[in-house]
């Protein structure tokens, strides 16, 4: 069951928030803080699923909050919805650079607050929604990634190896490429998430590498059949059965744009 932690200091948003976080799915979890730091030491023990927090608050502000909450080896990669009352854009860099997954802005329209906590839920931190795997046991194609449960999820999902050589694509990211996955797999991670976005995900590709850890979830904006996207991203290490790092899975979700086109 998904446990949401709800971080805000004024009692009338904390319930509201509350209350619309239990109408995501029947088995939610609601757990409420008025002192951010109260929640950052029960986060501790019992990491959480999604984090809602409010930007301003007397002992912490919502950006240095997620930073402490990112340095946590229990929540560096838990979605974090910021809501802010501030429109200036410093304010949201400050907090995207902490860490912060997405934004909702006050007072929040509650139909959005639920569609976005939903996909945030969904959104898979080791390539499997709503828990943690540690090691998929290597092929190509990779059968341990293979399957209709993977196809049914609303997002792009491929790996790449060692070189950056497509090892598996799902069928929602083989149809964004014009091709089958059978067609993509052993080909260049280029020709599957396209030129632009293959050389600004090297980059990060080479950190997951590098650490063995996921990567928090980052805006990126990628062109498709009907123009430009706005792309929730995620990249996770994956293993071999020794628990090897043999490659990167991302995953993408595709999320509709801000009003101005861009970032939030």
């Amino acid at each position: 069951m998904p446990l949401i932690v709800i971080v805000d200091d004024r009692a009338t948003n904390r319930s509201i928030f509350a209350r619309l976080a239990s109408l995501i799915a029947d088995d939610v979890v609601v757990e409420s803080f008025e002192d951010p730091l109260d929640a950052l030491e029960w986060l501790e023990g019992s990491p959480a699923d999604l984090v809602i927090t409010d930007y301003r608050m007397p002992q912490l502000d919502g950006a240095e909050f997620t930073r402490r909450l990112r340095a946590s080896p229990h929540s560096f990669d838990v979605p974090i919805i910021v809501v802010t009352v501030y429109d200036d854009r410093s304010f949201r860099l400050r907090a995207m650079e902490a860490g912060a997954t997405d934004f909702l802005q006050s007072p929040v329209d509650h139909f959005e607050f639920v569609a976005r906590a939903r996909n945030l839920l969904a959104l898979p931190r080791h390539g499997v929604p709503g828990q943690r795997v540690d090691t998929v046991a290597p092929a190509t194609p990779n059968p341990a990634m293979a399957g209709p449960g993977l196809d049914d999820i609303p997002a792009m999902i491929c790996a790449s190896d060692l070189v950056g050589h497509c090892v598996f694509v799902n069928a929602q990211q083989a149809r964004e490429a014009g091709a089958s996955p059978e067609e993509l797999v052993g080909q260049d991670i280029a020709r599957v998430i396209g030129t632009e976005r293959a050389a600004q995900n090297r980059v990060r590709d080479r950190e997951v590498l590098a650490h063995g850890r996921d990567l928090p979830a980052y805006w990126e904006e990628a062109a498709g059949p009907a123009g430009a996207r706005r792309l929730l991203t995620a990249k996770a290490p994956m293993r071999d059965r020794d628990g090897i790092v043999i490659g990167v899975v991302t995953t993408s979700f595709v999320v509709p744009m801000w009003p101005s086109g861009g970032d939030p």
